[in-house]
């Protein structure tokens, strides 16, 4: 099995001729650095400075081993661009060219590094050959550089990440959602996933062929976690969970839990309706469940949705939201996120009281009814406009909501005033499901947007 993990080596450059003892300190120096604050990646220090184009190749020869995905290159001090283009195309991986600030300059003394001046010509140089190079400016006791690299190395894992996902389709798109509708092949070569699609007819065979006791057995947890007995009675009765729904829920449940890891998916989506309403087994409560058990799968088959959760899911590790956006209130400059009810249960805000409900709108099935938790969010979809691929971003804050109708809601602050929000998402022709994360990876997505050569539109 292919590791998703992003590996990424370390190397020290500079020309012969520079003194070697600050290349010699800031080597030993950075690389603790790198070790220790690129969390998401596997760091191999290569322990030799490299000086020139032999060495350049024995570096190269030494991180093929490794199955390096990146490289991290610390100019110790000014180093010809020889030795990164030969890095570069030995490798065919990006790198990453950092340069220090200068050292404090004193009146008739050398230059001691001249690393600003030999990325430049490095950056130029790669680039020129064809290769992927990310110049980064600055010292590690910066925090602003420090945030570049780590949202480099983020993007970077996160590309790496869905160059190895695939994609289950389970169904199609509903009827009438054209809006949901995608390019696979398109999809593979801009982002790498590769997808494979079944028939829903799989799920309805597994949920009849389930050992009636774990039906069971779950109903009786689902029953007791979510006080189902003790629910007050609306006024509509069928907006209570029925014995029969309950029962279809832990049916399409189990069912998923199985197929989606027997089937090899790492993500899915699934055709939520028309036909699973039909058979009295809409899903939107079974998928708030799998979320917080890793298993994503994304309502209404709109895989351009997915690829917003995907990314928000190997940049986080969390469970996403994927949701409609129904409203913009100007006066407290919020746009409201609703759905059924599919939102991760971990998302949930404690403090307005979590109901597992019949759907609020189809009648038949599960839904979890309530408001989710104030927070950072950001908000991500692929989306084609103009025939070509973008990556949509919103950044905001999720803040206390009171919640006024069924199913599942939460209203989002932003910067920009709302109705420019809006307005650019007509005019742009931007589709109507967006992916909530509760963290601030804005800058991460920004980038990954970079790494992939996929415009990014900041609403």
């Amino acid at each position: 099995m292919v590791s998703t993990k992003l590996n990424v080596g370390f190397v020290t450059t500079l020309s012969g001729r520079w003194p070697r003892e600050r290349p010699q300190a800031l080597h030993a120096d950075y690389s603790a650095w790198a070790c220790r604050e690129l969390t998401g990646a596997e760091v191999a220090v290569y322990p030799e400075i490299v000086t020139n184009t032999d060495e350049a190749a024995a570096c190269a020869a030494w991180l093929r081993a490794r199955q390096v995905d990146a490289v991290l290159l610390v100019i110790g001090a000014f180093t010809g661009d020889d030795v990164s283009c030969k890095l570069a195309q030995e490798l065919g991986k990006p790198l990453i060219l950092w340069a220090t600030h200068e050292a404090p300059f004193v009146r008739q003394e050398r230059l001691w590094a001249n690393a600003l001046c030999s990325a430049m010509m490095n950056n130029a140089a790669v680039k020129r050959i064809g290769g992927e190079c990310w110049p980064v400016y600055g010292d590690k006791e910066e925090p602003a550089v420090c945030r570049q690299i780590c949202t480099l190395v983020t993007a970077l894992a996160a590309k790496k990440k869905l160059a190895n996902t695939n994609l289950g389709l389970l169904g199609y798109r509903p009827t009438a959602f054209y809006n949901c509708s995608f390019d696979e092949m398109t999809i593979r070569r801009l982002f790498g996933i590769r997808m494979e699609g079944t028939e829903l007819k799989l799920v309805f065979d597994r949920m009849a062929q389930l050992d009636p006791a774990a039906v069971r057995a779950d109903m009786d947890a689902v029953r007791a976690r979510f006080h189902l007995d003790s629910l007050p009675r609306l006024p509509e009765a069928d907006r209570n969970l029925s014995e029969e729904n309950l029962e279809n829920h832990s049916r399409v449940y189990l069912a998923l839990k199985q197929l989606i890891p027997e089937m090899g998916y790492d993500y899915c989506t699934i055709k939520c309706w028309p036909e699973m309403g039909a058979v009295k087994c809409q899903p939107c409560g079974v998928l708030s469940r799998l979320a917080d058990e890793g298993l994503s799968v994304i309502c209404e088959g709109d895989v351009d949705a997915g690829i917003g959760t995907i990314i928000e899911r190997e940049m986080t590790g969390q469970p996403t939201f994927v949701a409609d956006m129904i409203n913009a209130d100007p006066e407290a400059n919020t746009l409201t996120f609703w759905h059924c009810g599919n939102a991760p249960l971990s998302l949930y805000d404690p403090a307005d009281g979590l109901e597992l409900r019949n759907h609020p709108l189809v009648g038949n099935g599960s839904a979890f009814w309530g408001v989710l938790r104030p927070g950072k969010v950001t908000v991500v979809r692929a989306s084609v406009i103009d025939g070509q691929y973008h990556l949509v971003l919103l950044r905001g804050e999720a803040v206390p909501t009171v919640r006024n109708t069924r199913g599942t809601m939460v209203n989002v602050r932003v910067a920009r005033p709302v109705a420019d929000v809006t307005r650019d998402i007509f005019d742009k022709g931007i589709a109507h499901h967006y992916s909530l994360v509760w963290a601030d990876i804005g800058d991460a997505v920004v980038q990954l947007g970079r790494v992939l050569n996929i415009p990014v539109i900041e609403l």
